[in-house]
């Protein structure tokens, strides 16, 4: 017996609550990505239109990617993960919005 059955959408990765501190002429992200999905991602990438560069870091030192567990979040953070926006293209103010584009080994892009 076959059964027409209707795949469940599962919700997709998030970014929330995201705060911006300027560091020697660069400015550092830190937010909370959430992974509502049964399997782990991995974050490879960042993009920003108004940094020529953003790069994820851990601590004081670039690293290639950031795991979200299965069902969990990452909570970046001072002195732990972080984005790291540079060669800016204008000066940000306080306050401002910024979009940055987050990209995961399955080139799902969380923004």
């Amino acid at each position: 017996m076959l059964l027409n059955a209707t795949p469940i959408a599962q919700a997709a990765p998030t970014a929330a609550d995201a705060t911006m501190v300027a560091t020697d002429g660069a400015v550092s992200v830190y937010l909370t990505i959430n992974n509502p999905t049964m399997y782990d991602i991995y974050v490879m990438s960042a993009a920003s239109e108004a940094a020529g560069k953003v790069e994820l870091y851990s601590g004081d030192k670039p690293v290639e990617h950031m795991t979200v567990a299965a069902y969990g979040s990452l909570t970046l953070k001072t002195g732990g993960m972080s984005l790291r926006l540079s060669d800016l293209k204008r000066s940000l103010k306080a306050g401002e919005n910024v979009a940055i584009t987050l990209v995961t080994d399955g080139g799902i892009q969380i923004v």
